[in-house]
């Protein structure tokens, strides 16, 4: 049997494990024979399971009696039909909180920082630093001679937990998945497939700040972190090195408290987790939930993102997700795609939306939404929809049986990859100001764009390295950069100006075609004559 007989012979076979699993918006009163009758209407159209989101308009208790009840049967109607049933583990988002019950307890909820500049002391202040030497001292009083007193002050948010901190996420993980362990464990790894968690963040409205920054900065560097906390708001070389530790250490305890905590009482659990943080299409919006994505990926048993509206904006969260779940050998891929395109979007827009990140290794979707009800506001929430009030309903099938063989062809294609581009994520660190955001990075966004539209107008497959994956996974073998499981005998340094000492330390080891767009002057935060 040839190549062509044997696809044609495995795309005739149940491919439910990947086909579409709709967001299924829970926005009403539920009720348990309307939740299985849809139920009946995803698998029909050609869904292979669904993901039980609370959301805006519910009115059923969330993690009430009556909603666990609604759970079973849900389950009970997905093992009949051979469905997947995801559980959404938040009243909305980001993920954290327990519809609120976690925000009662004043500790557990997250910080971030204002800066101002006063013409007086404030002793109540955070931190206050006067210019001293070219650069900033904190002082503990008033000064003499008239200072300008740069004022930190600690803020606390109303309405977001600090995931960084172990204790909050060990609390999330109580009321949250271990009340439906207690419940439904023997649908767990059945059913039950697992969990979405969506976009959890430290804190993405201000300068974010944690108790365990401080602590692990304390710890790692035997120093207070007060003390340099100044730089976060200024664009100063001086700064450099504690921006590079700082958020280095944020994103660390992001991974570390968050991802793995779930993950690993997912597999402990015998289910899995999907999911994904904030804003992945550009490097400047990642610094807004957890500095940086990508080593996120690394503890999910289906890594996601999010690909919204009509145009996705750039094909860079797509392709750094498909980068790390190569290299790691994940071999399912979800996407939460179409929210925002509007109701007036087209059948052949989302198609073509879908297949360009099938194209760079997704092979799973979630449509946003199928909701449960469009009564009042859920009309307004980020339309399209997916259901029969859909004016394409009947030709719904056809579009995820579609995808369902597309993404059976992507995810048992082996990938080859020669080039592999280091991502410029820890550049992003030393000058990123949150008050002005984009613009703080934009130079750097506009070069990395730049080397990857070169690559992608001249036909060149690439595939991008995190530098904390790198250090954990890269090393030089046979002539070639090993990532995981994958070997390149190109590798490309963008126009970055800081390179991690890891980094710096495989890439002299390496010995295969080097391109260099330009020599990072940083090293680790530190000037340096970096040698590559």
């Amino acid at each position: 049997m040839g190549v062509t007989e044997k696809l044609k012979k495995a795309l005739q076979q149940d491919l439910m494990d990947y086909r579409a699993i709709p967001f299924w918006s829970w926005n009403n009163e539920l009720k348990e024979n309307e939740l299985v009758q849809q139920i009946d209407q995803m698998q029909e159209a050609g869904a292979g399971g669904f993901i039980m989101h609370a959301r805006l308009g519910l009115t059923t208790e969330y993690l009430g009696k009556k909603w666990f009840s609604c759970i079973g049967a849900c389950l009970n109607r997905a093992k009949e039909l051979g469905m997947n049933a995801w559980v959404y583990d938040e009243n909305g988002w980001p993920s954290g909180f327990v519809g609120g019950k976690l925000l009662e307890i004043e500790s557990y909820r997250a910080q971030f920082l204002e800066y101002e500049i006063k013409s007086y002391f404030e002793e109540s202040a955070f931190a206050v630093f006067v210019e001293s030497d070219g650069g900033y001292e904190r002082v503990n009083a008033p000064q003499k001679g008239g200072a300008r007193y740069h004022t930190i002050y600690l803020r606390t948010s109303p309405a977001n937990t600090d995931i960084l901190n172990p204790e909050v996420v060990d609390a999330f993980i109580q009321e949250t998945y271990e009340k439906y362990y207690e419940r439904f464990k023997d649908s767990f790894g059945k059913e039950l497939t697992g969990f979405f968690t969506d976009e959890p963040q430290y804190y993405r409205w201000g300068t974010p700040y944690s108790r365990m920054i401080a602590k692990a900065y304390r710890e790692k560097y035997g120093e207070d972190v007060k003390d340099g906390l100044i730089w976060l708001f200024l664009h100063a070389e001086r700064g450099y090195e504690f921006r590079i530790r700082y958020y280095t250490i944020a994103n660390d305890l992001y991974v570390e408290n968050f991802y793995k905590k779930l993950y690993d009482w997912c597999t402990d659990h015998n289910c899995k987790l999907t999911g994904h943080t904030i804003e992945e299409n550009h490097l400047w919006a990642q610094m807004l939930g957890g500095a940086g994505c990508m080593p996120t990926y690394e503890y999910e048993h289906i890594p996601a993102i999010d690909c919204l509206s009509k145009k996705c904006e750039t094909e860079l969260g797509v392709k750094q997700l498909g980068s790390v779940a190569s290299q790691l050998g994940i071999k399912q891929v979800l996407t939460e795609s179409f929210g925002c395109a509007g109701y007036d979007v087209t059948p052949r827009e989302l198609k073509s939306l879908g297949e360009l990140q099938y194209f760079n290794g997704v092979n799973l979707l979630c449509h946003h939404l199928f909701p449960y009800s469009i009564a009042g506001q859920a009309k307004h929430d980020h339309p399209p929809i997916f259901s029969k009030h859909s004016n394409w309903w009947n030709g719904f099938r056809t579009f995820n049986d579609h995808f369902a063989k597309l993404g059976y062809i992507v995810a048992n294609t082996e990938e080859n990859y020669d080039v592999l581009v280091i991502h410029p994520m820890r550049s992003v660190y030393l000058d990123w100001v949150r008050g002005e955001a984009e613009k703080s990075v934009q130079d750097l966004e506009r070069a990395f764009e730049e080397t990857l539209q070169i690559l992608r107008k001249n036909g060149i497959l690439f595939q991008l390295a995190d530098e904390r994956l790198l250090s954990r996974y890269g090393k030089v073998e046979n002539g070639k950069l090993v990532v995981g499981k994958n070997a390149y005998d190109t590798v490309i340094v963008p126009t970055m100006k800081n390179i991690s000492a890891t980094t710096v330390d495989l890439l002299k080891a390496y010995h295969g075609k080097l391109l260099v767009e330009n020599i990072p002057a940083w090293v680790d935060g530190v000037k340096a004559e970096c040698s590559l």
